[in-house]
């Protein structure tokens, strides 16, 4: 049997189940600020919309999701935050010298060149884990992209035999 398609939310779902929402949350401040009106709620609507609307029906879905936070606040309730999708930066246990910003190539030779000595070997032998990869015959002539492969073949080798690593970031 053929699974259906997941739906996608037309902008009418997305507005009624934001609607039902606000109003919720609007209850709630009600009864959680003493003197809470409909006039300080048309004021927040204003100020979401920057003074374009006084209507909860006329946001646009990015202002509706801002005054819910809002209305969350004033609420006392825990504010939500948007999910965090995936990417290439934040895959867990990544490796923490890959893709910094402001990772040059002297930083990254500069851990290479370090963890060399902590592992009292030469430069032959990060040259040799360079041929070995097939990225070049010497360090110094991998490209900078590149270079966080020997770091790893160089952490993994540290780990396996035991080094310490406490001072490495």
């Amino acid at each position: 049997m053929p699974s259906k398609p997941f739906k996608t939310q037309t902008p009418a779902d997305q507005w009624n189940r934001d609607r039902i929402r606000i109003h919720t949350l609007k209850t709630k401040v009600e009864k959680a600020v003493p003197g809470y009106s409909d006039d300080n709620y048309r004021d927040l609507i204003s100020d979401v919309s920057k003074a374009r609307c006084d209507s909860s029906k006329e946001l646009t879905p990015a202002e509706r999701y801002t005054l819910i936070q809002r209305l969350q606040e004033l609420a006392g309730e825990e504010v939500s935050k948007p999910k965090k999708t995936w990417t290439k930066k934040s895959y867990p246990h990544r490796p923490k010298n890959m893709d910094k910003p402001g990772e040059s190539r002297s930083d990254q030779l500069g851990k290479i060149e370090a963890l060399l000595t902590i592992g009292k070997l030469s430069w032959a032998y990060a040259d040799a884990i360079a041929k070995q990869m097939r990225l070049a015959d010497k360090v110094q002539w991998v490209k900078t992209e590149d270079l966080f492969r020997i770091i790893t073949a160089l952490t993994k080798k540290a780990q396996k035999e035991g080094w310490d690593l406490s001072g490495a970031k």
